[in-house]
């Protein structure tokens, strides 16, 4: 059985990445907006962060395009990886943001009058900012989910890091306020560390793939191979992960000499597969008994 590359959920998955392009880059010139009429050091880095989504986007929309190719001499199992690699580029984006976003609170430990000052008006259009990203984080992360698309549920992620890091701005405003100066670079310590467990999460999604982990062992498949009507025998079980879909083939001994019916045989065992585990691009090779 051969699936082809689902290139109607990237091109899915590219027009929602269009679209939250457009929602980023207006977060982003807000932020740098207020972020300079307030003179301050901690919305203008919050305005980066929010810029490095934008950019997690435009690698996003070149992945996809490079993922939604068709096999080729070069990449005959396809491009689906390099919306993987899409992934571990955002993983990289959230390091470092986790890095700069502890430094800073660190810093701030130790310098506390180092807070910005933020009028009615910055705070009104933080809040614009904060529900912006909020829709765009539950909108893609469903969509991420719906689409099983990594690249999506990886750049929700990031989205939500912007959302600690504008919420934890406002916090700090209100305590700050209230003579509570150590609440700032307390909660950006909590938001790094929340931050480093997402790109961890996206980690151990990716990476997998990329190493080519097995799909599913073969004591988890051997009953249903050997009951298949005439089986004698199979070897050389191989699989391996995939993005939309996973890969597995294997040389199976039918007790027959017709050809004909040890190829509907196995496309029985294809279809038990793919009925049991999910899609799967399963290829069988036949030997006579």
């Amino acid at each position: 059985m051969h699936l082809d590359v689902n290139l109607s959920s990237s091109k899915k998955v590219s027009l929602i990445l269009k679209w939250i392009l457009v929602l980023n880059l207006i977060v982003f010139g807000i932020k740098l907006f207020i972020g300079i009429k307030a003179h301050s050091l901690s919305i203008l880095g919050d305005a980066i962060h929010s810029g490095i989504d934008s950019f997690n986007n435009i690698i996003g929309l070149v992945m996809i395009r490079l993922a939604s190719e068709p096999p080729d001499q070069e990449h005959q199992y396809g491009h689906a990886k390099f919306e993987t690699l899409g992934a571990l580029a955002v993983v990289a984006f959230l390091a470092i943001t986790s890095f700069e976003l502890l430094e800073k609170s660190i810093v701030r430990f130790f310098n506390p009058g180092d807070y910005p000052h933020i009028d009615s008006m910055t705070i009104y259009l933080l809040l614009v900012t904060l529900s912006i990203n909020i829709f765009v984080w539950l909108y893609e992360s469903r969509a991420g989910k719906r689409l099983n698309s990594q690249l999506l549920q990886a750049d929700a992620a990031h989205t939500f890091s912007d959302i600690l890091v504008t919420a934890s701005i406002l916090c700090s405003v209100f305590f700050i306020a209230r003579g509570h100066l150590w609440l700032d670079p307390f909660l950006g310590i909590v938001i790094a560390a929340v931050i480093a467990r997402g790109g961890w999460k996206i980690l151990r999604q990716t990476v997998p793939l990329l190493v080519d982990e097995a799909w599913i062992r073969e004591h988890e498949i051997h009953d249903l191979i050997m009951s298949t009507d005439k089986v004698v025998s199979y070897a050389n079980f191989k699989s391996r992960k995939g993005n939309h879909h996973a890969f597995l083939e294997m040389t199976v001994r039918f007790d027959t000499d017709s050809l004909k019916e040890a190829h509907d045989l196995s496309h029985q065992i294809e279809a038990k597969i793919v009925d049991k585990f999910g899609k799967a691009e399963v290829l069988i090779h036949i030997e006579p008994s």
